[in-house]
């Protein structure tokens, strides 16, 4: 999102992440009626099976009820090779750009540097953010100047009881860590965040790293400001498509445990304790007054996304040199 001084006319960018993948970056804006300009980034990732996403992506940003005269899509070709962007290409009221540079962070900041408004916001080409998603950022961000970056809810796509057991633990754990005043907890994620434009002027870009861009300049604007600077917002919701069952979610821990090693030590970051997670998680099932059997089916899938995370992490440490 990109806020714009309300004599200038307003857009929006949508910045979309990963390798070989288009990245969108949308702005959206306002221009003399008092609204906040914002300007959202999204990103294609996989680009051998995310062009399936990538028009659902775009129609959940086309249909926010923010004013659509206020924002534009902007998006950010990064060498697809699968129908991304000819799909982008073909939805009206969206701008394709390219950034011949590999990389997240190169297609991201690309969008930024091409956006107008005051707030940038992110999310991935494989979700779908809900129809209030800009709306409440901008409502965030106006109603404290201190807030200079904020985390958005993540849902998952699939029914079903574990999910939905996984998705509110999800949801506790990262407000638990948001409302640290420990800086090494703290992480974001560009499948839904928004940042000041200011926040990139003051810590700069996107770092230039493979993965985890997004954890490294949360770290940053934390060290730079302070913890109360990063936020987390729960009305601030994308859905993830691709995270549609208990086995997709089991993947990503173990993408997440190889990914730790890394930005880790960039971020000087540390993972939650047993402690902090046995917190978190009688947090959840006294909240959601679980009955005797979601605890213990809870606590069993927290389980095995703990080995898959172990397990990734395992797989990093013997593939360093």
């Amino acid at each position: 999102f990109g806020i714009m001084p309300r004599n200038v006319q307003q857009t929006m960018a949508l910045d979309l992440l990963l390798d070989d993948e288009i990245r969108m970056l949308t702005l959206l804006g306002s221009a003399g009626t008092g609204k906040t300009l914002l300007a959202v980034a999204a990103g294609m990732a996989k680009v051998f099976n995310e062009e399936r996403y990538v028009r659902r992506c775009a129609e959940s940003l086309l249909a926010q009820d923010y004013p659509r005269d206020r924002f534009e899509i902007l998006m950010v070709d990064n060498n697809s090779t699968d129908r991304s962007a000819e799909i982008a290409r073909e939805i009206d009221g969206v701008r394709v750009l390219d950034e011949p540079v590999q990389g997240d962070y190169a297609a991201r900041n690309t969008g930024i540097a091409n956006a107008r408004g005051e707030i940038i916001a992110f999310t991935d080409s494989d979700t779908a953010p809900a129809p209030d998603w800009l709306t409440n950022i901008a409502e965030m961000m106006d109603g404290d100047p201190a807030i200079q970056v904020i985390v958005g809810r993540l849902a998952f796509s699939g029914s079903g009881r574990l999910l939905s057991l996984l998705e509110a633990y999800e949801r506790d754990k990262t407000a638990y860590i948001l409302s640290s005043d420990d800086p090494r907890l703290f992480y974001g994620y560009t499948c839904n965040l928004a940042a000041r434009r200011s926040t990139f002027d003051e810590v700069g870009p996107f770092a230039a790293v493979a993965r985890n861009a997004d954890v490294v300049f949360v770290r940053k604007v934390v060290d730079a400001v302070s913890t109360d600077a990063v936020v987390y917002g729960p009305g601030v919701a994308v859905q993830r498509l691709e995270v549609s069952s208990a086995s997709d979610y089991f993947g990503k821990q173990a993408v997440y445990g190889q990914d730790f090693p890394r930005y880790g030590a960039l971020a000087n970051a540390r993972p939650l304790t047993m402690s902090e997670r046995w917190s978190i998680f009688r947090r959840v099932t006294r909240r959601q007054r679980y009955p005797a059997l979601d605890v213990v089916l809870l606590l069993m899938v927290l389980a095995v996304g703990a080995a898959c995370y172990d397990f990734g992490r395992l797989l990093s440490k013997n593939k360093a040199p």
